[in-house]
């Protein structure tokens, strides 16, 4: 124990404050994991397969709303925590409230517009549901999509504990927000028969609740001075803001669109219940995912604030670590496959099949992912992101063509495979950029 605080405390300002928050964000995010491998089999058993594939297609489209904010949160991110690289709290504070009454508005028209569309699309047809399974299938949507758009204005919160190189906070709250949506779901379960309406409540308040407790815990009695306030509403910095904003929207909305079009798209060719076993098999290899993150999420602010101060060699540094841990993370990945049907033998037991290939190919795609993330995270931290949105334009171009194509042939299992070959590219191009920038060789779109 003394060895790890020893090694913790070791290097520069900005790595140490990195290594506790991976510290602090490995025990927080190893009882998240816990509660999110919890939450699948309670809901399944719950719900039915069919109502629990429902549920994960139409949850993963109002996800799309996260993506409006027109990259706001993202770029509140960097220019927060390069107004405190500057050490200008007012600055910072200007930022802070900028954003939030920004988000407010937005939502505001966002929710409006929605409504509107809900009332117009058959979600029976969309979705491919059988109206005799589920007879309020609109009210579950219009019910979700009003949690979700208050979330979405209150979820800027984390990106303030981002920008403040605090990671590990903006975990604790997401872990709250997935403890009280189990513990809401144990009580269902006890108390009132299986129902889909329920069940989007308790995933959608419950995170509410929790921002909504931790917003004047944030900004009354730990960072006063970011408190948001309408006196601090500059119109010169919708115009800084979104210079940045608009490119990271790019990135997320197409992110975003295409992970929720998997859902959507098995849902739509093969039923809803085909979306469960694709969703299982996601979820298990995201465990990985979850892990790694903890040590990027504090890379992307801290980057910022070595490229503010002209400091490459750290980010140089940072970058041959993260390529160490990659290879690290493949065998990692290569050992779950193998473990994986005694894995989802014992967390859902025999009720959903999840055929191998599938594991396969899903384990490969989240590699892919991983991969291109460790990058684009440096990348999003410097502020490069012009291949990266040329890239995710063409994927999202090819998305429908060759992962259609690909399902015909192979299925569900295509359309893994179709998403894991689009992505390849964008991984390459992502290192590649790197490269050049820490090695002072990028020129033209590379520097963009």
């Amino acid at each position: 124990m003394i060895n790890i605080l020893s090694l913790i405390r070791t290097g520069d300002e900005r790595s140490v404050k990195a290594k506790k928050n991976v510290l602090a964000s490995t025990f927080i995010k190893g009882a998240d994991t816990l509660v999110y491998l919890l939450l699948v089999p309670l809901t399944l058993g719950y719900l039915n397969t069919y109502e629990y594939g429902i549920w994960i297609t139409l949850s993963s489209i109002l996800s799309w709303i996260n993506s409006f904010d027109i990259g706001l949160g993202s770029g509140l991110r960097n220019k927060l925590a390069i107004a405190i690289a500057e050490d200008d709290k007012e600055k910072g504070r200007y930022y802070v409230s900028t954003t939030l009454f920004m988000l407010i508005v937005l939502t505001t028209v966002l929710f409006l517009i929605s409504i509107f569309v809900v009332h117009q699309v058959d979600w029976y047809q969309l979705l491919n549901v059988d109206k005799l399974e589920v007879g309020n299938l609109e009210e579950v949507v219009i019910a979700s999509l009003f949690f979700f758009c208050m979330n979405f204005i209150l979820k800027f919160i984390g990106n303030v504990y981002q920008a403040l190189q605090l990671p590990a906070v903006n975990y604790l709250i997401t872990f709250l927000g997935h403890l009280l949506s189990l513990v809401i779901i144990f009580v269902l379960t006890k108390t009132i028969p299986g129902s889909l309406f329920w069940v989007a409540l308790a995933y959608s308040v419950a995170p509410l609740m929790v921002y909504l407790c931790c917003y004047p815990i944030t900004f009354y009695k730990i960072y006063p001075y970011l408190s948001p306030s309408i006196r601090f509403f500059k119109k010169g910095y919708v115009r800084d803001l979104l210079s940045l904003s608009i490119s990271f929207f790019i990135l997320q909305i197409m992110g975003i669109v295409l992970f929720s079009l998997s859902n959507l798209l098995i849902s739509n060719m093969f039923g809803p219940d085909q979306v469960t076993p694709y969703n299982i098999a996601y979820r298990y290899f995201s465990i990985v995912s979850m892990f790694f993150s903890l040590l990027l999420a504090p890379i992307w602010s801290a980057t910022t604030d070595a490229y503010v101060k002209g400091d490459l060699e750290w980010i140089s540094k940072c970058v041959i670590k993260l390529s160490k841990i990659m290879a690290l993370l493949f065998m990692a990945i290569l050992l779950m496959i193998v473990i994986a049907p005694l894995f989802y033998k014992i967390w859902v037991g025999t009720k959903v099949g999840i055929p191998m290939l599938l594991t396969i190919f899903t384990g490969a795609y989240m590699f892919v992912l991983l991969w291109s993330l460790t990058f684009s995270t440096i990348l999003n931290g410097i502020g490069k992101l012009r291949i990266q949105i040329m890239v995710i334009i063409c994927v999202a171009c090819l998305y429908y063509p060759v992962c259609s194509y690909m399902g015909e042939k192979m299925g569900v299992v295509g359309i893994v495979v179709g998403m894991l070959v689009i992505n390849i590219p964008g991984a390459i191009l992502n290192t590649i950029q790197l490269h050049k920038l820490v090695n002072n060789r990028a020129f033209g779109i590379w520097n963009k």
